[in-house]
């Protein structure tokens, strides 16, 4: 599942690296290996020391957030839910995990101080040397597209979140989910939101703990 990590949660990373720096570089670099995935270009190297220590903080949190009892234990009972509601095996183990950061996302989207750090980060321009010849031009595509849609509200709703799922687990054979599977995944998170609204306090001071620790 560590590619659909990488694909979803941007925005959550640009939250928690708003913890340690004002600055859009590393906000950026935190948000840059998701944007790798997402827009298929691959970083060679970068001259922006912001935006690298931003990166070396993505791998951090994911470290950090991954060993939190309280993260862990919400997606524990969110693949209850998704069981008992009959959703198939491979989608639902993607959702499990993926749904919880999801709808911690819809959460921290609320926050202003995040979201004017999220769209500072995407207005950077950063020195970065691309591995490929057309990295440049995929990455310059998506970081257009992040900007003409601004920050990602659609997050605070089930039904957003739902559709973000389809289209990311959809070409993938042994996570896609059908029909069936997507009425599951829509009951088994609106069930579980109010429990992942109330436990995102602890989740965040528990990570802000591990990443000072």
């Amino acid at each position: 599942m560590r590619l659909l990590r990488k694909i979803v949660n941007y925005f959550g990373h640009a939250a928690v690296a708003s913890w340690s720096s004002p600055a859009a570089g590393t906000i950026l670099g935190a948000m840059l290996p998701d944007f790798e995935s997402m827009s298929g270009a691959r970083v060679a190297a970068t001259e922006d020391r912001e935006v690298a220590a931003g990166i070396e903080l993505h791998h951090a949190t994911d470290a950090a957030f991954h060993k939190l009892p309280a993260a862990t234990a919400l997606m524990r009972e969110l693949d209850e839910r998704l069981a008992a509601a009959g959703c198939a095996r491979g989608p639902r183990l993607a959702v499990a995990h993926v749904g919880v950061e999801l709808l911690l996302d819809g959460v921290l989207v609320d926050e202003h101080v995040y979201a004017e750090a999220f769209t500072r980060a995407i207005a950077h321009d950063a020195a970065i040397t691309w591995r490929d010849a057309n990295d440049g031009a995929r990455f310059a595509a998506l970081l257009a597209r992040m900007r003409a849609y601004g920050v990602p509200y659609d997050l605070r709703r089930v039904d957003a979140i739902v559709q973000r799922l389809a289209r990311i687990l959809g070409h993938r054979p042994l996570l896609a989910p059908s029909p069936d599977d997507l009425r599951a995944i829509a009951t088994a998170l609106a069930e579980h939101k109010p429990r992942v609204d109330v436990a995102a306090d602890t989740i965040l001071r528990a990570l802000r703990a591990a990443l000072h620790a």
